[in-house]
């Protein structure tokens, strides 16, 4: 009989500190909520880039596929305006660029995304309300 009741006290014991350890992590993973909507990102894909690489006479042309990301805020309200800005950025860096160029450059894909990071939230931060967090290269094709 005293073992019964020893080995009952002693599950009841480990039930006990099972719980209470749940009920505790519980209590820390309530603390992180907030932090996780912090972490939230918006993407904003944009229309497709395509600009012509020179190539003596032959027609080449470099087509992107590019995606925004950026922090969830009231302040950015002018995801909508930015897209030309970007684009002409776009235009700016690769326009004189030839094909050799254009191959060489994207071998370091994210070189190319942190350079186009840099230059857009340039561009960004004196006229719209919109920091990017990052750009995303989803598609680079090179004819």
């Amino acid at each position: 009989m005293k073992k019964i009741i020893i080995a009952l006290t002693v599950i009841a014991l480990i039930a006990a500190a099972f719980f209470a350890g749940q009920f505790f992590n519980d209590s820390d993973s309530s603390k992180e909520g907030p932090q996780a909507d912090i972490t939230k990102v918006e993407y904003h894909e944009m229309e497709r880039f395509i600009i012509s690489v020179s190539e003596d006479s032959i027609a080449r042309y470099l087509v992107l596929d590019l995606v925004l990301v950026t922090s969830p805020s009231v302040y950015n309200t002018g995801t909508e305006a930015m897209e030309p800005l970007v684009r002409n950025v776009l235009v700016k860096q690769f326009a004189n660029m030839s094909h050799s160029q254009a191959k060489a450059a994207f071998k370091d894909i994210d070189a190319v995304q942190k350079n186009l990071l840099e230059q857009f939230n340039l561009v960004l931060a004196n006229t719209v309300s919109v920091r990017l967090d990052n750009v995303l290269i989803t598609n680079v094709f090179i004819q």
